[in-house]
């Protein structure tokens, strides 16, 4: 029997996605503010680039979404409040460059994220009736046709098996 990720299934699993990616925040402290098991969190470090893949996919998996969008908020945020730092009739210099060292530490953080989802598996997945459709044109192909379904069933089993 597959055993469930405890911080996927959390009820407060955005937060500590939240937590683990935009605050990185470390294991025993999430473990602590949620109640839960401090090696559960960090087995669902793992889960992150495929929670980011998803995400940047837009699909709605496990609070992904929000973890990117937190992310443009917080950049949106730093960019209104530098603008409004240039703006202003006595510009503080040492805060404006606070502002500017603020928005490179954004940058490098969208950086860390994009190189995490670039670098998770990414798995296509055939809807049954297109598998039909593809098989089936390529019946002239018999080599093709066998080497493609043989590979989908791979997948498929993979799938079906966490891997």
């Amino acid at each position: 029997m597959v055993r469930r990720c405890q911080i996927c299934t959390h009820g407060e699993a955005h937060a500590i996605n939240e937590a683990l990616v935009v605050e990185k925040r470390s294991n025993r402290a999430i473990a602590s503010q949620y109640s839960v098991d401090r090696n559960a969190v960090q087995r669902h470090r793992k889960h992150i680039p495929e929670l980011l893949l998803k995400a940047s996919r837009n699909t709605e998996e496990f609070g992904a979404d929000a973890i990117l969008l937190r992310i443009e908020q917080l950049e949106q945020e730093t960019l209104e409040q530098l603008d409004a730092l240039k703006k202003s009739k006595r510009p503080d210099r040492r805060t404006i460059l606070a502002a500017i060292r603020e928005q490179r530490e954004n940058l490098r953080l969208v950086a860390q994220v994009r190189q995490i989802i670039d670098k998770a598996p990414q798995t296509i997945l055939v809807a049954p009736q297109a598998r039909e459709v593809i098989i089936e044109a390529l019946r002239p192909y018999p080599e093709a046709r066998h080497a493609l379904a043989d590979r989908l069933a791979e997948l498929e089993e993979a799938s079906e098996n966490g891997g």
